[in-house]
């Protein structure tokens, strides 16, 4: 019986940051070295292979640089002049979070002597300047990360329920924190030009910044709790004014049409981008592995986004070369055991005897 291909006429994956790019390892001894990155798969398991060692990854997100969600580069903080004395710990680090939103912050409350060592700290600078307490200096440097990074580390995100929550809802009496990913995937509203963060209970507040809250499509608030966040400019959008949806996948590291780039060259140039019906993230054509020669016509699903609604596997799991079925919820695997399946009896095709096919559901 014949396969028939929905959205998945290229094999495609992105060279992303899990299965691409190096990761640099920061040893005790401060000499720094580069593995290969793991794959979601993987666990990064090198962050565990010694206790020595540890991924460079936010001490506040808990994400590597390359994340998705638009917490920009990874900064070094310190050292610091003035720090608590700390007792040293056999804990490791926790291992990174990947671009899922349920692995963003910590589990427990992380060892300190990790995150916040003599050399300082790393973390994202979207993460930083938004912290509760963090302030900017006139020559733009940050004070009083390290303060906002052991804080983070007694603060539970109200959305995710993970530590590391460092950014407080502008509300006056409101107690909610959020990492800076979960702020936007909460539907909070955020303003880039005052750092202002207001969660949802209170995100009628907005109408009071004004244009700062308008979007930039309608000039109006409209719905507020519709408005997308760019992490790049900073403006909003309503998700119907786009015409796209207004998931927490969507809103985490949102990109207008002007800012949004390939997350795999980031930027790059600027043709044959492919937009994923999913996250709303763009990757090029011509950066996937293997590449594709033109933009598909159909639907189109990123690789972190495709996940097999049979089996549960998810797309960083399998190879680029993987094909997938059905608008890419059925993987290659699951697609040639259901072909080759009776759908009554549940038993496998006798070599000689032709299966009868449904035009609906083939």
């Amino acid at each position: 019986m014949d396969e028939q291909k929905t959205n998945c006429e290229e094999n495609d994956s992105e060279p992303t940051d899990d299965n691409t790019t190096a990761k640099q390892l920061v040893s005790s001894d401060g000499e720094s070295k580069v593995i290969p990155a793991a794959d979601e798969s993987g666990a990064n398991a090198a962050s565990s292979n010694t206790s020595s060692e540890s991924v460079r990854a936010c001490a506040l997100c808990n994400c590597v640089e390359r994340s998705l969600h638009g917490q920009r580069e990874l900064r070094h903080f310190g050292p610091f002049s003035e720090r608590p004395t700390l007792k040293p710990s056999a804990s490791p680090l926790p291992q990174p979070g990947n671009d899922d939103l349920s692995s963003i912050g910590f589990s427990d409350s992380p060892c300190l002597t990790a995150l916040l060592d003599d050399s300082g700290c790393w973390v994202h600078y979207w993460c930083a300047v938004w912290s509760e307490g963090v302030k900017q200096t006139e020559d733009e440097e940050l004070e009083n990360v390290d303060k906002a990074v052991i804080s983070g580390t007694q603060r539970i995100c109200a959305y995710c329920k993970r530590l590391g929550a460092t950014i407080q809802c502008h509300a006056e009496g409101c107690s909610r924190f959020y990492h800076f990913p979960c702020s936007a995937a909460s539907g909070s509203f955020q303003s880039m030009k005052q750092l202002v963060l207001l969660c949802l209970e209170h995100i009628d507040k907005a109408e009071e910044l004004g244009e700062e809250s308008w979007c930039a499509v309608c000039d109006s608030a409209g719905e507020l709790t519709d408005l997308l966040f760019c992490t790049g400019c900073g403006l909003h959008y309503h998700a119907a004014c786009l015409e796209i949806g207004a998931t927490p996948i969507q809103r985490a590291g949102w990109q207008c049409p002007e800012c949004k780039v390939c997350q795999t060259c980031q930027p790059g140039e600027d043709s044959k981008m492919l937009v994923c019906d999913a996250c709303d993230k763009g990757y090029h054509t011509f950066c996937l592995q293997p590449a594709m020669d033109s933009l598909p016509t159909d639907p189109w699903k990123c690789r972190r986004c495709r996940v097999c609604m049979v089996c549960g596997v998810r797309g960083l799991v399998l190879p680029g070369s993987a094909q997938w079925f059905d608008n890419y919820t059925v993987c290659e695997g699951c697609q040639h055991h259901r072909s080759s399946v009776c759908c009554v009896c549940s038993k496998a095709a006798n070599p000689s005897v032709a299966l009868q096919c449904c035009s609906m559901c083939h």
